[in-house]
């Protein structure tokens, strides 16, 4: 057999039904690519159809499908409604299942029927996924029912026995990190029932079961269970050896175990959790494995490496591997596999920014590598074939510069990218030296690699000017040059012991053993944590009242705070205005308006960066078509850079 990942596309029977390969499309997806539709819209038929022409064995479509399911908090708000029980949502749920089917795989709709407002396993003050929504007072201070729990899985029955009528092959129960009624009945942190739902593992586990098993049932064993579940809880919650008991009990009952971590963010490890090509979470699968339970089980966690999905397949420690952000960065995953181009896998850079990238807007699904994500079901329109050939300049060797110049590349056109230093990377370069930012600089090799792969010419140590593109005629020029480090209005800030953000990376022996960071942006906190990694002592003065407040703000902000707390000579001050710098020691205005100093030798500044207009726009009228790409356009992200140099280059 000539294909190269043979165990990870192996088919799988489950039950009755045989699936096509190993991987597997767990229940997320980009939030806001759904409108105000009770059906799945085009751009999530879309969206999710692809995973599956992409490689994914199972698709499971995530929503609310009760429309008596509660408001939730923040951007839960976004998360997709389909109305199940309404037939003019039906055709549409039944056309998802048939998109999903035309590639020969599965598709799986994720239940969590309506819970009652107020009732909790026991009684509780806090809302169990957060703050309330503003204006709700919704306390889960009443113990539920039995009779309650009875109705509960009646309306798990009715729901996935209406699913598999549409055309639904597996209903996915989400029982992880006690956020649905289930999840708490199991979790003993917060199930103290005294009654025959609580106390002992037997006890805790009788609710889910009678879901699993009416489930089961009803639905036949052409019909596939999953749960998701946490392999094991936080000090004080049930424990991997719980988990495999579960799995024994539920043996018959449960078709597809998938196992996570203990709470939601480590499911989504970045680079401040999570080593190079590591398997944090294989051992829960392992251990079912190797307690002979028959169940099939899925492992998830940053998987995307072929070479490490393969040998977690064959050596018996799993049967599926459930990953998401792999088809995100890679919408042709699939593809790669197939042909075995592990080379050409785009590294996903764990920023998280596909479940949320602003909390308070805009709101549209985006991937900092990807730059299509989200535009699946328009993008033939918004953009057209190439049409003639043409001769392009790049100006600037960043993510942005480089990625342009692939695309343009890829559309038939001639190539030349100058950059005026030795090497390629740009603002990237910095993560060779900061431990933590592993993605990204595995996202900057890639870039390097794709443009030599693809022999685009590449002037290294050039500093291209207009008269220079102008004289070598070439049809459009693309500049990426960009942007600039604010320097703050601070006396003393021209001193010689005060360096930027970006001038940190490489040259950490000039600084003193005290540093303080003036500015606790996300950039100010990743140096002032790569320095503290170094051994440095680091103080951050901010003048908000949160640190790291632009950063992703679900499933990534929480575990940079989480890293940081970790480091002893990591410190901050909020509300915090520093007044001035001298040899010695930083001034600063605390929230009262105290004038305060901080001895500290070196001075790292993290005020922000400043796109670099008047630079770029010296490039105007070098050709006839002219772009101003990233940075210098808005200084912004990896995200932005890649997105708009897609724009402009898929315009030639």
């Amino acid at each position: 057999m000539s294909v190269k990942y043979a165990q990870l596309l192996s088919p799988l029977k489950v039950g009755n039904v045989v699936l096509k390969n190993r991987m597997i499309s767990p229940n997320s997806l980009p939030h806001f690519l759904q409108g105000p539709e009770g059906y799945p819209a085009d751009s999530i038929i879309t969206h999710l159809a692809n995973r599956a022409k992409n490689g994914a064995a199972i698709v499971t479509l995530r929503g609310d499908f009760d429309p008596n399911f509660p408001p939730q908090f923040g951007d839960a708000y976004h998360f997709p409604k389909f109305n199940l029980y309404d037939p003019k949502s039906q055709n549409y749920l039944s056309q998802f299942a048939d998109a999903i089917h035309f590639y020969e795989s599965k598709a799986a709709a994720s239940i969590w029927p309506a819970e009652p407002l107020g009732y909790s396993v026991s009684p509780r003050p806090e809302f169990p996924f957060g703050p309330p929504v503003p204006g709700q007072e919704i306390k889960y201070t009443k113990e539920i029912t039995e009779e309650m729990l009875q109705k509960m899985v009646d309306s798990y029955v009715e729901q996935c026995t209406m699913i598999k009528q549409l055309g639904f092959d597996m209903a996915s129960l989400y029982f992880p990190y006690r956020v649905s009624l289930a999840a708490t009945f199991l979790s003993p942190l917060i199930n103290k029932r005294t009654d025959k739902f609580g106390g002992t593992f037997e006890n805790r586990v009788r609710f889910p079961l009678m879901i699993c098993k009416a489930i089961k049932k009803a639905c036949g064993d052409d019909f596939l269970v999953e749960v998701i579940m946490s392999g094991e809880e936080p000090e004080g919650g049930y424990s991997l050896n719980d988990t495999i008991a579960f799995a024994k009990v539920a043996e018959g009952y449960i078709d597809i175990l998938h196992l996570r971590a203990s709470d939601g963010d480590l499911s989504h490890p970045t680079g401040f959790n999570m080593k190079p090509k590591s398997t944090p979470y294989l051992h829960y699968t392992e251990a079912i494995k190797e307690s002979g339970v028959q169940m099939v089980v899925a492992t998830a966690g940053g998987y995307l490496d072929f070479s490490q999905c393969e040998e977690a397949i064959a050596s018996g420690k799993t049967d599926l591997v459930a990953m998401a952000r792999s088809w995100i960065s890679n919408p042709d995953y699939g593809a790669k596999a197939y042909q075995g181009r592990d080379e050409d896998v785009v590294p996903c850079i764990k920023c998280n920014k596909c479940h949320m990238d602003k909390a308070n807007g805009p709101y549209i699904s985006v991937c900092s590598v990807n730059p299509v994500i989200g535009l699946e079901h328009r993008i033939g329109t918004m953009v057209s074939p190439p049409k003639a050939f043409q001769k392009v300049a790049i100006i600037g060797g960043g993510p942005a510069g480089m990625k342009a110049a692939l695309v343009a590349k890829g559309r038939g056109n001639s190539v030349t990218l100058y950059e005026k230093s030795t090497v390629l990377g740009g603002q990237t370069k910095h993560a060779d030296f900061a431990s933590f930012k592993w993605p990204l600089r595995d996202f900057k090799d890639y870039l390097i690699r794709q443009v030599d792969k693809a022999n685009i010419e590449v002037f290294l140590g050039t500093e291209a000017t207009h008269e220079m593109i102008s004289n070598k005629g070439y049809d459009a020029v693309i500049v990426a040059v960009g942007s600039t480090p604010v320097i703050p209005q601070i006396p003393g800030v021209d001193g010689n012991n005060v360096i930027v953000a970006e001038k940190v990376y490489g040259n950490e022996d000039n600084l003193d053993k005290n540093v303080v960071v003036i500015g606790g942006g996300e950039i100010g906190v990743e140096t002032g944590m790569h320095l503290a990694e170094k051994g440095y002592n680091v103080v951050i003065l901010e003048m908000k009242d949160k640190l790291a407040a632009d950063a992703t703000p679900v499933h990534y902000r929480e575990m940079v705070e989480a890293a940081w707390k970790k480091m002893k000579n990591f410190s901050f001050v909020l509300n915090a205005k520093c007044t001035a710098i001298s040899d010695t020691e930083v001034t600063y205005l605390d929230a009262e308006g105290n004038q305060r100093t901080i001895k500290a030798a070196s001075v790292v500044l993290a005020a922000g960066t400043s796109a670099r207009h008047d630079a770029a726009l010296r490039f105007y009228g070098a050709a006839d078509k002219f772009f101003m790409i990233g940075d210098c356009q808005v200084a912004a992200n990896v995200q932005k850079c890649i997105r708009s140099a897609f724009a402009a280059a898929s315009q030639l």
